[in-house]
Order: structure tokens, then C-alpha cells, then sequence
């Protein structure tokens, strides 16, 4: 596939299950994992136009605005203990799709040994940064609605 065709379906994907998280309480926590494995297959493995570099970012950046997504916008309660379903269900998406970015990267073979490690190194290095800033996102955010009114 092309590269506009794989990321406009990851983003479509995205942004189709931060709906379903809103509407559908907690489905949209449930599917987490599916679509992280979705995305990572579209955006790893099925888009050959994309440097390994720029797959890794993309791919964190998606997985990123999906977790923003999911913690501001989806239903249900926020406190600490959904947000420990949040994190665990995007733990169990993020081990394979890291897996199958390994794999993508690595099917590569124009790209130099460095530029792959650097790949490999960065995703991680990416969602770290993500979760070191929004972890706590939404943290409170049902408790301040029922008190406002």
C-alpha cells in the first residue's frame, strides 16, 4: 500500500475508536489493543514508502493521539483506577505493535544497520516521552463535571 492510503486508514482507525470509546463506554478501552496491532501492521509492515525513522515516529504519534483520545474523550469514570485500565490495556497493544514495527523495520533491506536502530530505539524512546507528559490525563476529570453541575 501507499503512503497516504496507510496513514489515512490509521488515522481513520484512530479516530473511529475514540468514538466508539465515547459513545460505547469502555469498548473503546477493550478494543485498545486491537487497534494498536491494526496500525502498527498498516503503518509498519503495509506502507513501504516511509523510512524506518519516520515509521516509528508516525506509529508513536498515532498510538500517542489515540491514548489522548481515549483519556479525555472516552466514557466512564476517571480516577485512578481507569486510568489503570487505560495503561494496561494500551501495555497489551503496545508489546505486539512494537513486535510488528521490528518486524517492518527490519523487512527494509535499502536502509542502513544504524538508521534501523535508531528506528528501534526511538519508538520507545517516543511513547516514554508521551507518558512521562500525559499519564495523567483526564485524571479527575468525571468528579469535576459532577461538581460543576
Amino acid at each position: 500500500m501507499n503512503n497516504t492510503k496507510t496513514i489515512l486508514t490509521s488515522l481513520v482507525i484512530v479516530i473511529a475508536n475514540n468514538i466508539v470509546g465515547h459513545f460505547f463506554a469502555p469498548n473503546g478501552i477493550t478494543f485498545t489493543p486491537i487497534v494498536l496491532i491494526l496500525i502498527s501492521v498498516l503503518i509498519g509492515l503495509l506502507n513501504t514508502e516511509l523510512t524506518s525513522i519516520w515509521k516509528s515516529i508516525l506509529l508513536a504519534g498515532l498510538i500517542g493521539l489515540h491514548d489522548i483520545g481515549i483519556k479525555l474523550y472516552s466514557g466512564g469514570s476517571h480516577d485512578n483506577e481507569g486510568l489503570g485500565w487505560v495503561h494496561g490495556f494500551l501495555f497489551i497493544g503496545l508489546i505486539p505493535a512494537y513486535g510488528i514495527l521490528i518486524g517492518g523495520i527490519f523487512k527494509t533491506k535499502s536502509e542502513s544497520i544504524l538508521k534501523k536502530i535508531i528506528a528501534i530505539i526511538l519508538f520507545p524512546l517516543i511513547i516514554w516521552i508521551h507518558l512521562e507528559l500525559f499519564s495523567g490525563l483526564g485524571l479527575g476529570r468525571h468528579y469535576w463535571y459532577n461538581w460543576n453541575g
